[in-house]
Order: C-alpha cells, then structure tokens, then sequence
C-alpha cells in the first residue's frame, strides 16, 4: 500500500536522480504566476505557454476552486548540494495546524479568509533529494518519481478527479526575498491538460516556495544578516491562492525596477499595494518585515464565491452601514454600478485592523527602501473605507495571468485602489517631518498607497467623488457616484452614498482662488504657488479657471495679473451656469 508518508523508501528511489532543467515539453501548455518576464526563458527554457489553445486559455481563466475541503500535497525537497534544514514535522505544522503555529498556519489563514468556508487539510512528505542543485529545475519532473509511494487519489478534495493542488518546498531561500539568482523565484503552475495521470488522477496545478528566508539587519534593514531562519506563511499563502484560481494583482511591468515606486504615470504604479494578497503584501518585494499576510481583498474574496456584494441601484441616494470585511459577509462589500454592461464598477469595503481577526493588521515594511527614515518592521494598519476601481472586462482571458498590468498594453489597470492619500496636492512633504516616516499620511509621489483608506478622522480624506482627487469619475466619463465616511464605530463604518450626485456650485467670485470671499493680489500669489511651487489647490476650480477655457495653468495667472494691473484689461470670466 502506497504512504503519503515515506521517507525511506524516498530516499532509495531519490538516491539515483539527476538535476532536471525546465526544458520539457509541457511548459509550452501550462502557464507560470509570479517569475518576472525577464526570468521566464532561464527558469523555463522559453516562454511558458506558447501552444495553449483559446479554449485553455479560457478554462483557466475562468477556474476557481469551489471546494469546501482543499487536499494539498505538500513536498519537502532538498538537492544533494544544498540540503533541507528544519524537520518534516515543522512545515506539517506551519501548514496544516490549527490555533498553535505562531502567527496561523496556513489552514489558520484560509478558514478565516474563507469565513469557515474552505478548509485546507493535507500531508507533508518528508525531505526528498532530487540530486545536484539548478536554480532552473523542474518540480514536475518529480510527479512520477513520488508515483511509487503516494497516493495522489487521495488529494482531490472537490471530487474532480484532480489533485487539488501539489506545494514543493524547496530548500534554501526564495530569490523574492534574497536577490540571489542562484536561488529559485517563487511561483505557481496550472496545465489545463494536467501530469499523469496517476492513481487514475491528473495533476493540473502546483506551486513553490522556500523553505528559509534571509535575515535583515535592524539596526540597518537595507543589509542582510547572513542568517536565514524558517520561512513565514506569506508566500505559501499567495502561491496557493493561484492555485485556487486567484490572479495577481500587482503591476508585471518593469517589477524589478525600483525606480517605478517614486515616478508618478510610469508603466508600474503599483495599484494594489498592500491592500491584497495578490498584491505585494503576500508577494515579498515590498514586505520585507511582514510575518502575517494581509487578508485577500474584497475583489478576490468575491471572484472565489466568499463573499457576494451588495449591488446599489443606480439611483440610490442614503446611508449605507459596513460591517469590517475581515470577519462578516453581511453588509460587508458594496458594489456601484459605473457601467455593467462593461464590467465596471467600484467596490466598497471597511477595512478594521482592530477586528477580532488574526489577519490584517499590518502594513509592509519598507525600511530597506526608505531608512533611516523608517524603523525595521511593519506598522499597524490604519482603518477606514477602502474603494476599488473594477473593469473585469478589460483583458481578454490570453492575458489573464498578467491581468493587472495596465499600461502600455491598456489603458488603465483592471483592479485599482482609489488611493485618496495619493495626491499631488499634498505630498510627503506635508508631513510634519517633511518625508515619509513610518506614521506619515502622506506619500505623494512614493506609492505606497498607505494613505488609501476614507475616514473622517483625517482632513480631506471622508469624501470621495466628481470633485476629489482621485475623483469618481469611471473610464468613459463622469460617473456621477459620491461617498462619504460620516463615523466609524468598532466593526461598522457609517458612510453617505449618492449614485446620481449633483455637485452644488462652488463658484461665488470668480477670480478668487483662495476662496476666502474677495477678489485681491493674494489670490495671483495663491495662483504663484499652486503652479510652480506645489502649493494647495484652489478650492474651487470653477472659481480658479479665469479665462474661463475649463483649464487651470500659468495662462489664469497671466489673466488675472493683467486684470489687476492693466488698464482696460478684461474681468474673470463669469461662473459657470
């Protein structure tokens, strides 16, 4: 009878296997997560998934795991030349336990993100030697040699006849988190025509991740320690959510250039942020201090069945009360018709890092960016409302696993924070230390989104809507939608919704961009400083627009100076009507 369980008779069989590379065939019909593109044809050989058909292409865009119990098989390998450190039992443990591994197991994770939905059981198989190390090897090659001594029928939670999913842990590091390129770059698979099959099953889904991480220094986080210790669930937990059909949902583009995080407008803006798991909360980049992941986001708990929105008709016009998304499904997530006909819409959720939740409490760590500005390690997270801009329609399914990548290939992104912190107008010299530091509200241009949540507790940020920056405005136009957060209250947050807003006239006088009710030369110095030296916006913008062309730059300044001081010289146009 087959074990799941077997070290020595894997021993015996491991002891005669060679190094295998990511030249065999099937990579042509299977599509990788995670491995930036400039790494794709050295871990694989060639581009994964050259020869996919439409219809694959369709399947695995649509799969989601619909299972109240996942199976996963779970395998420790190890090389002849770099071998596996800590014990079977240790990774049995940060998998599967329950209410005992420091910081939640992955199963921990799962049952409180699912709400008791799905269950993650399994088994570890203990420390397999695959041979001579390559940082380019092949995990699909070990299905047939675990074959002899494991019963992959056992595996399949949702009764498909498919191993749910397969998890190697590889020893060493990850090189998400080292840099090193001798180490492997996390990553999960789906092959819509599967390995095997075995035991009368197919394999159609595995994924990868270390068995260590690096160490940094504390008392200067940009360098490392030369220690590595057991890795976190961080990463397991963002490989089998793949697994589970979810996409990523940070920028691919330029993802390795760290110089994309402070340029405003370029081809990576970073539009989730630590606000998902399939953001880069779960992924490594930007979590450097991160030991718990945050919790999946409302978007991707919604596109697993978690969770089902609350739609608002599109002439609705009152209060609206959310229960925290971390432990409630009733009254947890507001959809906004923008346009469903295309797939767009806004998402509304409260966030409440002070819920009874294990999860979600922590923003990353970006010391090693940003010290000595910052201090080693995460940062509570702060709570309020979080908006996100959906356009599912947006990418067609050949491009579902690069499907948040926006620009240059679309014109926007498919799944965005409306980030009310990231704003021009007050940048991360409007803190009180004039740069980020690690209780800053403002980032401006550093992307950070920290600063993403609506709340009344901080000035400018309860509302959001045609006039705000970002404004509600969808991708064809004005949307009409207005929020406001009017209170938060231990798990609600009390907010004002209007679907069909009409914003009341601001314009009073025109040609008085400090608002302030007159018409004087301190508004040309106003103007002086919002243009070239990044001074606030005009309050009203009916009001800054003296020329009255639905613009406002230099040419109002030169309008309104020739009003005040040339003879003849036209008034401000009127407000207007």
């Amino acid at each position: 009878m087959k074990a799941g369980i077997a070290k020595h008779l894997i021993l015996a069989v491991c002891c005669s296997l060679a190094a295998r590379v990511s030249m065999a065939g099937d990579v042509d019909h299977m599509v990788v997560h995670d491995v930036p593109r400039e790494k794709l044809v050295k871990q694989f050989g060639r581009i994964p998934g050259q020869k996919l058909l439409a219809e694959d292409l369709a399947e695995l865009a649509a799969y989601t795991f619909e299972g109240d119990t996942l199976r996963l098989l779970a395998v420790l390998v190890e090389w002849t030349d770099r071998p596996g450190t800590y014990p079977r039992e240790s990774f049995d443990s940060l998998l599967f336990s329950r209410d005992i591994f420091p910081g939640g197991s992955v199963a921990d994770y799962f049952r409180e993100v699912s709400y008791g939905q799905m269950e993650l059981t399994g088994d570890v198989i203990d420390w397999f030697n695959a041979g001579a190390y390559s940082p380019y090897f092949d995990f699909s090659s070990l299905f047939d040699d675990l074959d002899p001594i494991v019963d992959y029928s056992l595996y399949d939670g949702d009764g498909d006849h498919k191993v749910d999913a397969v998890c190697f842990i590889r020893s060493g590091n990850g090189e998400e988190d080292s840099g090193d390129p001798n180490d492997i770059w996390s990553y999960a698979t789906s092959r819509p025509s599967g390995w095997g099959p075995f035991d009368n099953i197919k394999i159609n889904r595995y994924n990868t991740s270390p068995e260590t991480r690096p160490l940094r220094d504390p008392a200067n986080p940009t360098q490392f320690l030369g220690v590595d210790t057991r890795n976190r669930i961080r990463v397991f937990c963002h490989e089998l959510s793949h697994n589970l059909g979810l996409y990523d949902l940070y920028d691919y583009d330029y993802k390795l250039t760290y110089s994309s995080f402070t340029t405003p407008g370029d081809f990576n803006d970073h539009p989730i942020y630590d606000w998902c798991l399939m953001g880069y909360y779960g992924y490594g980049l930007f979590s450097i201090g991160s030991d718990i992941p945050s919790h999946l986001c409302g978007w991707s708990k919604a596109e697993l069945g978690w969770i089902e929105p609350i739609t608002l008709a599109e002439d609705f016009a009152g209060e609206i009360t959310l229960r925290n998304i971390e432990t409630e499904t009733d009254s947890a997530l507001f959809l906004l018709p923008i346009d469903m006909s295309q797939g767009e819409y806004f998402l509304l959720e409260y966030r409440n890092p002070q819920s009874a939740a294990q999860y979600d409490r922590y923003d990353s760590d970006f010391s090693c960016y940003f010290w000595p500005n910052l201090t080693y390690g995460c940062d509570p997270l702060d709570r309020g409302l979080l908006i996100t801009h959906a356009h599912d329609s947006l990418v067609p399914d050949e491009d579902f696993v690069t499907m948040n990548s926006g620009t240059p290939r679309y014109a926007h992104y498919s799944v965005i924070i409306e980030d009310i912190g990231y704003n021009p107008d007050r940048p991360a010299s409007f803190n009180p230390e004039g740069h980020p530091t690690d209780s800053a509200q403002w980032w401006y241009p550093y992307e950070s989104r920290k600063g993403a949540l609506l709340s009344d507790d901080v000035d400018g940020q309860s509302e959001f809507g045609p006039q705000t920056y970002p404004s509600s405005d969808g991708y064809g136009g004005r949307s009409g939608i207005y929020v406001r957060v009017d209170s938060i209250v231990s798990d609600r947050l009390y907010a004002r919704v209007d679907m069909d807003y009409s914003e009341p006239p601001c314009c009073v006088l025109p040609g008085d961009i400090d608002h302030n009710g007159q018409l004087d030369a301190l508004d040309i110095g106003y103007f002086v400083e919002y243009i070239w030296l990044n001074g606030p916006a005009p309050e009203c913008d009916e009001e800054a627009d003296v020329d009255g062309n639905d613009q406002i730059d230099a040419l109002d300044v030169v309008y309104l100076v020739d009003y005040f001081f040339i003879v003849g010289a036209p008034p401000p146009a009127d407000c207007p009507q």
